[in-house]
């Protein structure tokens, strides 16, 4: 049988040689996009932060500190920065005690049929643009809307009360726009778990309990390290929720440099303050990579630590962490809460120990499935609101509708605006997932096969694009693109989303390489399958859910990107969540919601597609 290998130089040499030449080959592809592309209007912004802004909305040439001056030297900007990290750190944390449970039923469940129904569900939420997210949250916390009517008839408050704008309103809203990142990161790690793992455990005598804390919860912890910071990266550039839920003391960091930027023209601060934000983020991944000891490239959730990486903080950084630890620890003990928690479990454990072990199972499995029933009436019931305004016959966003009509619909579909629209943002949308799962891709296979004398540097490149905030990506981007022509076409949109989502595929497809047992493309090789044969017939299919899970986590943020699409556009080119804002300008008319709901479809239809025609993607 005629193999690929028939071509290959069968000397040790030769291979040796080939192989290394092809790492720098295989590399090259996301570095000439990731370096030459992406760094470039990068380096632009750095040069700005130094240059001089003269009032009016110009700038010069220079080389001044003035712009990081004002910034570190102003307590409002000091105080709106801790408010961002506050913020970003209560959603995260939010997130995971919500996310975790869902992510293990999810992981867990037999049936595979309604474990593809909620992720759907899931994945559904994530294509309503933020805008419209944000507007359903105020429908439900406003004054008369469903959280006051319902604390009215319960006498929690004595009369009808608006809960936005303020700041657990924006954590509401926060933790819903983020918590799908969170769930599905969860889940992905969780599903990967040995499940002869959880059954030794359970026939060595562990119970539910036992068998989370001892052997679940200790192999997802890279899951959840992963997810966390995911979240908390994401939260910090948000800008939608902060503007539409959150008050004049919520004025998050992003949203003051788009206000430098896009309001008052004063590029050099707007820079200098993105900066800013960069370290913040650029800290939070030190302090994450040293505590938890794992690479940046390993943030998509390994479930081992390999002892090298344990060995490699063992030093003076890993002493000092211990030393701190340690401190804490007995900063805790001295507080006495300790054993306040201890006489509670006792005092808790022991009407529970006396339970018949098959109730106390029924009757933990029905508090957890109440619970996931709970989560996910959190992340469908604004979807829900959205579906039911879309059949308002009234001329203005409402709820409830005062009856039921279509005319929404009709002009969704009718109006060349909209239709325009619709077109641009999935031809966008399509091109930036394939080009983002493209560099994504290529760059985790190079790092996870070939040894590069700066792989790590390489991991951190690979996530760099989402360490920036979107609103400073669109200004680079533009300044970048403005000097080839390129600025206001579609092709500068796509290349713009196609860097900036590339770290999503290239997380999960570095967590599914990890986690791909060697033997079977070792067995390939050793049949005589080349390389590219193996990658095709062994790899790909090992790899199929992490490679479809990145295109679709780009091409479902490239579809409801807002600002950089804005940004590059120059009222050229018009998306969904332009076309949207540009509407929000006037009136809330309910072709919003309409424009929501079709998408909300579209999603659930391509998706349970794909589930088909994969065979269970989620499996």
């Amino acid at each position: 049988m005629t193999t690929e290998s028939s071509t290959d130089d069968a000397t040790p040499a030769g291979r040796a040689g080939r192989r290394a030449r092809s790492r720098w080959y295989v590399l090259s592809y996301p570095l000439a996009w990731l370096v030459a592309i992406f760094m470039v209007p990068l380096g632009l912004l750095v040069v700005f932060s130094f240059w001089v802004n003269i009032p009016g909305g110009q700038y010069e040439m220079g080389l001044t500190l003035e712009n990081y001056r004002r910034f570190l030297g102003s307590s409002l900007y000091m105080g709106q920065l801790w408010v961002t990290i506050e913020l970003s750190l209560v959603t995260a944390g939010v997130s995971l005690l919500l996310g975790y449970p869902l992510a293990y039923f999810l992981a867990r469940i037999d049936s595979s049929r309604l474990r593809s129904v909620l992720l759907v569900t899931i994945v559904s939420s994530l294509w309503v643009t933020y805008v419209i997210r944000a507007y359903a949250w105020q429908v439900i916390l406003a004054s008369g809307g469903i959280a006051s009517s319902v604390g009215v008839a319960l006498g929690l408050i004595p009369e009808p009360q608006s809960f936005f704008p303020g700041y657990w309103a924006l954590v509401v809203g926060m933790v819903y726009v983020f918590l799908p990142f969170m769930i599905l990161t969860l889940y992905s790690s969780l599903r990967n778990i040995d499940g002869e793992l959880l059954e030794a455990s359970k026939n060595l005598g562990a119970g539910p309990v036992r068998t989370f804390r001892k052997v679940t919860l200790p192999l997802s912890k890279n899951g959840i390290a992963s997810g966390t910071a995911l979240v908390f990266i994401l939260a910090l550039g948000a800008y939608v929720m902060p503007r539409l839920l959150g008050g004049t003391a919520q004025r998050t960091l992003p949203v003051l440099i788009e206000q430098q930027i896009m309001s008052e023209s004063n590029y050099p601060f707007g820079a200098a303050m993105s900066f800013g934000l960069i370290v913040v983020v650029l800290a939070f991944l030190w302090v994450l990579l040293r505590v938890t000891n794992v690479t940046t490239g390993d943030l998509g959730g390994t479930d081992a630590i390999d002892g090298e990486s344990t060995g490699r903080y063992a030093g003076s950084a890993g002493g000092l962490l211990e030393r701190l630890g340690a401190l804490l620890r007995r900063g805790f003990a001295a507080t006495g809460l300790p054993a306040v928690i201890a006489a509670f479990g006792r005092t808790l454990g022991r009407p529970i120990a006396a339970v018949d072990a098959n109730r106390r199972e029924a009757i933990l499995g029905a508090a957890f499935r109440t619970y996931v029933a709970a989560v996910m009436v959190f992340v469908t019931a604004p979807l829900a609101i959205i579906v039911a305004i879309s059949v308002t016959p009234e001329q203005f966003l409402t709820f409830p509708p005062g009856g039921v009509s279509a005319q929404w619909y009709v002009e969704f579909f009718t109006n060349p605006a909209w239709t325009g629209a619709l077109a641009n943002s999935l031809f966008i949308a399509v091109a930036a997932a394939l080009l983002a799962t493209s560099i994504g891709g290529i760059l985790a296979f190079a790092i996870d096969r070939f040894e590069y004398p700066f792989g790590r540097a390489l991991a951190t490149v690979g996530v760099l694009p989402i360490l920036i905030p979107p609103v400073i990506i669109g200004v680079a981007f533009l300044v970048f693109f403005l000097q080839f022509g390129l600025a206001g076409s579609r092709l500068s949109i796509v290349v713009a989303h196609g860097i900036f989502y590339a770290p999503f595929p290239f997380i999960l497809i570095t967590q599914g390489l990890r986690e791909i047992d060697r033997t079977f493309e070792e067995a390939a090789m050793n049949l005589g399958a080349g390389p590219v044969r193996t990658i095709r017939t062994i790899t790909y299919p090992l790899l199929r859910t992490n490679v479809i899970s990145g295109a679709l986590f780009a091409f479902i943020l490239s579809l409801n990107e807002y600002i950089i699409a804005w940004l590059l556009s120059l009222f050229l080119v018009d998306t969904i969540p332009i076309q949207i804002f540009n509407q929000l300008r006037y009136s809330y008319p309910p072709t919003i919601a309409a424009a929501s709901t079709v998408f909300i479809a579209l999603t659930v239809v391509v998706m349970t597609a794909i589930d088909r025609l994969s065979g269970g993607i989620w499996e």
